[in-house]
């Protein structure tokens, strides 16, 4: 397909981004979009085909930072399907905005506003000070193909995805780096699990199969998947 006009990306998120009431503008000289709390958006294209019955697929990437919490940018991947070029990215920004933006604005404050949080706290084995460790449960996606067919032990909440693979996590949890975590496991209606993690836009296969024993115990519902971005941190010092 043709590639869109310079800046047509930006210009698109933006849009995307006010009409979901959030304040924002295109800086860096039209590089990039900026929210009031200085968190920076930088979208790029890496495809956009031609799909079955004249739907138009596309994948793009947004990169996240900000200048002193995390100047080192968060990347993401959206995938989106529409009736044209611009519809397609146009709600991949959308579902994007909708979870992994709301993680991303509540980890540039010292209190979250729409996220819950888990604490964990470390410290040396020489008694050093303890330091405390904060994930950020963003907003959760959830498909079932019908009513499930018995009820869950444990219904599915904000801290299910992660606390069910937190294992492959123990030494990211335990270091100071800001991470972005994408959480995604599926199951199809013959039982076959699939799971996908990645932490700042890479591939963390450790989690996948925790991911995957998680789906294998939820009851019998056709095609489900559940999937969901958290964002892990150091507990502010204000929380403390």
């Amino acid at each position: 397909m043709e590639s869109p006009a310079p800046f047509f990306l930006q210009k698109l998120l933006r849009q995307t981004l006010q009409a979901q009431r959030l304040k924002c503008h295109v800086t860096d000289s039209g590089r990039s979009v900026t929210l009031p709390n200085g968190l920076r958006l930088e979208p790029f294209l890496m495809a956009c085909e031609e799909a079955p019955e004249g739907r138009v697929h596309s994948t793009t990437v947004v990169e996240a930072s900000h200048p002193s919490l995390f100047p080192n940018p968060l990347f993401e991947y959206q995938h989106s399907n529409g009736s044209s070029q611009r519809d397609a990215l146009s709600k991949g920004f959308a579902s994007w905005a909708s979870m992994d933006l709301v993680t991303l604005i509540d980890a540039c404050q010292t209190t979250p506003q729409s996220c819950s949080a888990l604490e964990i706290a470390y410290g040396s084995s020489a008694g050093g000070e303890v330091y405390r460790r904060q994930v950020l449960l963003g907003p959760m996606e959830h498909y079932q193909q019908h009513a499930p067919r018995w009820s869950e032990d444990h219904e599915f909440c904000p801290c299910c995805l992660f606390t069910n693979s937190m294992q492959a996590f123990s030494r990211l949890l335990q270091s100071h780096d800001i991470l972005g975590v994408r959480l995604y496991a599926s199951r199809d209606p013959d039982g076959q699990c699939e799971a996908d993690c990645r932490v700042n836009g890479h591939d963390f296969a450790a989690a996948v199969p925790l991911l995957c024993a998680y789906a294998n115990l939820w009851p019998e519902a056709g095609m489900e998947y559940r999937k969901q971005y958290v964002v892990i941190r150091n507990t502010p010092r204000l929380l403390e």
